[in-house]
């Protein structure tokens, strides 16, 4: 499956330009990292952006995005991965419930809340009538929406779709991850310091990654998807046997691997994993991270794939993104992503050069 276009909404400035990852690259105080994007109405109508949540926004932007940088009007599929999907409308939506006493109620909260508003709403805005899908598997959710499409690619090659992810904040879920210590409660936090504090949780944020995929390579392809695997529950050692399963079974080794991206998050109870795979058999080979970068949430893996096509286009590695020294030897040709979320939801995405 190759990938045709990309696009990213989250904490940085992304910017605009082919030859370039970040504009001015955002510094936070705060464990809450907010999208940095904020020109809705250049994509969104007034009228209709007051009734959207703010995934429902960066979803239609992002989408809208890529599949203007191709010049496509008309995906064959939508396909959406979120964790959370709307939280913030369903928050309002309780509330009012609770109000009313559990009287009657407008429905439009609900409506606008339920987890496949997102792939609804873009389908409205592109008045596409398409295969339209929603997977809603926590941190794998983004994976398994690329899984849908990667399936489909096979059988059926000549289809261009739009596949991403999107979560945003909610007040009350940061409420939550704050009392279930999901959250890292330094007074003084700098994202960019992340894996210096020595204590649980993480830092918050949001996003929305969209790319139009094929099975035809065409002139813009960024990169090819090798392979896609998702696992529930591993401990480190089942870990690093499915790392090394996972790379078998695509006929390659550690030696293959230009670079490896994982998704450390500064949370000293469930860091390990990642470290396991990076002391280990992958130590010799250039590390990345990027939650410092966008916080943690179910579909941050999106910014994750997206860093890694762009990495594939330029031939170049953002230093903001570095965890070790090492540089690749040669050029840039296949990339290894891996994540988990609190010791669940591991995943691999295998990518290469076209």
């Amino acid at each position: 499956m190759f990938v045709n276009g990309i696009s990213t909404l989250n904490a940085q400035d992304i910017s605009s330009s082919e030859e370039s990852f970040f504009g001015e690259v955002q510094t936070y105080s705060s464990p809450i990292l907010k999208t940095y994007f904020s020109d809705f109405r250049k994509y969104i109508k007034p009228a209709a952006m007051r009734r959207m949540s703010s995934s429902v926004k960066m979803g239609v932007v992002a989408a809208s995005k890529v599949l203007a940088s191709i010049n496509i009007t008309q995906p064959d599929a939508i396909i959406v991965g979120t964790g959370m999907g709307c939280k913030t409308d369903s928050d309002v939506f309780l509330e009012n419930l609770l109000a009313s006493n559990e009287g009657l109620l407008s429905p439009t909260k609900f409506i606008q809340s339920t987890h496949n508003t997102v792939a609804g709403q873009i389908a409205l805005q592109l008045k596409c009538k398409a295969y339209n899908m929603t997977f809603v598997q926590g941190a794998a959710s983004f994976e398994t929406a690329l899984l849908d499409a990667f399936l489909q690619s096979i059988s059926s090659k000549n289809r261009h779709l739009l596949v991403g992810g999107v979560d945003e904040i909610s007040k009350y879920s940061n409420e939550l991850h704050q009392l279930d210590g999901q959250l890292k409660t330094e007074q003084e936090i700098c994202n960019f310091n992340l894996l210096d504090y020595a204590s649980t949780g993480s830092i918050s944020g949001e996003g929305a990654s969209f790319f139009v995929v094929s099975g035809e390579k065409s002139e813009p392809s960024y990169a090819s998807v090798k392979d896609i695997e998702t696992y529930n529950q591993l401990d480190k050692e089942g870990l690093k046997n499915k790392a090394l399963n996972f790379l078998k079974k695509n006929e390659l080794s550690t030696d293959d691997i230009d670079v490896f991206i994982c998704g450390n998050n500064g949370d000293v109870n469930y860091d390990d994993f990642y470290h396991s795979l990076q002391s280990d058999i992958f130590s010799q080979i250039p590390q990345l991270y990027y939650k410092h970068l966008v916080g943690e949430f179910y579909t941050s893996s999106g910014f994750a794939f997206w860093l890694a096509c762009k990495i594939l286009r330029l031939q170049e590695i953002p230093e903001i993104c570095q965890l070790n020294n090492f540089k690749p030897n040669s050029s840039i040709k296949t990339i290894l992503l891996y994540n988990q979320y609190k010791g669940r939801d591991h995943s691999f995405i295998l990518l290469q050069a076209c």
